[in-house]
């Protein structure tokens, strides 16, 4: 089977500073008094909406070719945002030059109808996230908690959060119709996580 388009891989600390899980957690805690769950919800509906949109006025090309770039950016932003929540990296998000590599090879041919399509199509996708976000917050308590005894986190755990985040960015990324490939756990390399 052909590599997926969307790769996303982390370069993990040696170390963790045990301030940076008090730090996450006041993100968090912050995060979810705005309601982050309604965010999400609105997102899973409009993203194909723009989507479809976008392809509508522009056409599958121009689509690709100029908004996707811009997209792309934003994802690696996220992806950063992400990782860093998570606590797999020390890095603040930026776009370029993080130790959270997404990389999304921005191909198909989409149109506006398809796009919309993947409100239907990326439900079963939205469930596993759904399932693997559940798991994952018991995994990210249990990597603060090793973090703050021993200033590292198990390569499990680690390697669990960034399947997650990968799994959710091939999500998004489908659901841009920046991808016709359906979103998989399947990975690259976890040779790189481990560097």
């Amino acid at each position: 089977m052909d590599k997926h388009p969307v790769s996303l891989q982390v370069e993990l600390p040696t170390r963790t500073a045990r301030i940076h899980v008090v730090t996450r957690l006041a993100l968090l805690l912050a995060i979810g008094a705005i309601g982050c769950s309604s965010i999400y919800w609105i997102l899973y509906l409009t993203l194909p909406t723009f989507a479809a949109l976008m392809i509508l006025q522009k056409g599958e090309d121009r689509y690709l070719i100029e908004d996707g770039r811009r997209i792309v950016r934003v994802l690696r932003w996220l992806a950063s945002a992400y990782g860093y929540l998570w606590l797999l990296t020390d890095v603040l998000p930026t776009a370029d030059g993080n130790p959270v590599d997404l990389r999304i090879e921005v191909s198909g041919r989409p149109t506006s109808t398809s796009a919309l399509l993947r409100l239907l199509l990326s439900i079963p996708a939205l469930f596993l996230v759904a399932a693997l976000s559940m798991i994952g917050a018991v995994v990210w308590l249990m990597g603060a908690v090793s973090i703050l005894a021993v200033e590292r986190m198990p390569t499990f755990i680690s390697e669990f959060l960034t399947l997650m985040l990968r799994f959710q960015f091939r999500l998004i990324a489908y659901h841009l119709s920046l991808v016709d490939r359906y979103p998989s756990l399947e990975s690259s390399s976890l040779a790189h996580a481990h560097s």
